[in-house]
């Protein structure tokens, strides 16, 4: 038999092989009927926090529609809910650090109504390491940075998460540079630090940027679990959409609210 004649008869066997196996499913599915469903259990709002809600609605109305680029957007919910930012600047999250910075330089008030401090450090780790000991005493502190510069950051990750200390690190993803150095948009930095123990929220548009950053500083403090906030860098980062704006007042409710989980930490 010729090698041809042979590669045919496997390919037949495998085709065979694969109709009887297809069939037999078929029977099965048809003797027992098809798979029932269930509809996941509907998560009741705590009645204090939908309270809450309605009540920020009607005192502070819907936030106002305007351009706004990932970055800035997430950055500005950084800024007002947290007491200070450590910082060394890597494309693409240098934005972030940038827009804190001239707030913080110009006065402008977080939600706590006081000035947001922003240190820059030397290195990632530096800003990591900064980071950890002053969520360790109590503060409301976060980072932005991408890349290498999170991949220095991951042991100082790992006991954050260790601690169940609330925390927000804000992402723009990029890809990790290897044999060459490398500013291409990929995910290879989120993927390096799922291992951590910090929860991953993913945003895949600039008004998911505004909202899960939000998110992820409420969830942090109500569960003690560090969260990092993410999307594309370059893609998302900076990429000007309309989006719905967070009235300032809002984070002030979100603080008043929030303040048994501030106390706590």
């Amino acid at each position: 038999m010729s090698a041809s004649d042979a590669a045919s008869k496997v390919a037949a066997v495998g085709v065979a092989g694969a109709a009887a196996g297809a069939a037999i499913a078929l029977a099965v599915t048809r003797r027992q009927g098809p798979v029932k469903v269930e509809a996941p259990p509907k998560v009741e709002l705590d009645p204090r926090i939908a309270a809450a809600l309605e009540s920020a609605r009607k005192e502070c109305g819907e936030g106002k529609w305007g351009p706004d680029d990932g970055a800035t957007a997430a950055a500005w919910v950084a800024y007002q809910m947290s007491d200070n930012a450590f910082i060394f600047p890597i494309t693409p999250s240098t934005l972030l650090s940038e827009m804190c910075d001239t707030w913080s330089a110009g006065g402008v008030q977080n939600a706590f109504e006081q000035v947001t401090k922003i240190t820059q450090l030397q290195s990632e780790a530096g800003a990591a390491g900064s980071m950890h000991g002053a969520l360790a005493v109590g503060g409301l502190s976060t980072t932005f940075t991408a890349s290498q510069g999170l991949l220095l950051m991951i042991p100082n990750m790992y006991k954050i998460a260790g601690e169940l200390i609330p925390c927000v690190m804000h992402i723009a993803a990029r890809a990790v540079a290897g044999q060459a150095l490398s500013i291409f948009g990929d995910q290879n930095d989120i993927q390096a630090v799922r291992s951590t123990g910090f929860a991953i929220l993913f945003g895949s548009t600039v008004q998911e940027a505004l909202d899960f950053a939000l998110v992820s500083h409420i969830a942090t403090l109500r569960s003690r679990v560090p969260f990092v906030h993410t999307f594309d860098g370059f893609r998302t980062s900076h990429e000007i959409q309309k989006i719905q704006a967070i009235p300032k007042e809002i984070f002030g409710k979100v603080v008043e609210l929030l303040a048994p989980e501030i106390d706590a930490h």
